[in-house]
């Protein structure tokens, strides 16, 4: 991978973070709404840990001579699905290839410290991200959905 296609990488890794935590607010109200708090307290964690990464990506960018409008570019490729279902919430949330993603970005970065740093950082959030994911599906895969929704409250 080339310095110029890790830079574009890691300006949409930002794009997808700031992305997701509108996404987990949108989350984390409805579930409110719902009467599902500590799934609405859960998403909205997510929402606000998203946000501060997406922060330190753009930080990052700037540092690295980029420009805002480079982020803006890469939010112009990404969608966001908004579903009401918690179920779909979570699963269409669990990414199982961005550790992967993620490490091979690391790796491009050999030479440049500071953005590995982050980026290192960022896999260990990844992992806990991807654990509670999981953790919650298996939840409703023990409990029955019913069941889950009723924990959730």
């Amino acid at each position: 991978m080339t310095k110029e296609e890790a830079l574009k990488q890691f300006a949409n890794l930002g794009a997808v973070w700031f992305g997701n935590s509108k996404q987990h607010f949108a989350f984390s109200a409805y579930n409110r709404l719902n009467g599902w708090n500590k799934l609405a307290d859960k998403w909205k964690e997510e929402a606000e840990e998203e946000w501060e990464e997406a922060e330190e990506v753009l930080q990052r960018l700037v540092e690295l001579g980029c420009k805002p409008a480079d982020l803006q570019e890469a939010m112009k490729t990404i969608e966001f699905p908004f579903c009401d279902d918690p179920k779909k919430q979570i699963e269409g949330d669990f990414e199982p290839t961005a550790i992967q993603q993620l490490s091979e970005l690391a790796e491009a970065f050999n030479d440049d410290y500071p953005t590995k740093k982050l980026i290192l950082k960022w896999i260990d959030g990844e992992k806990e991200h991807m654990a509670w994911e999981a953790q919650y599906l298996n939840y409703i895969e023990k409990l029955g959905y019913e069941n889950f929704l009723t924990a959730m409250m």
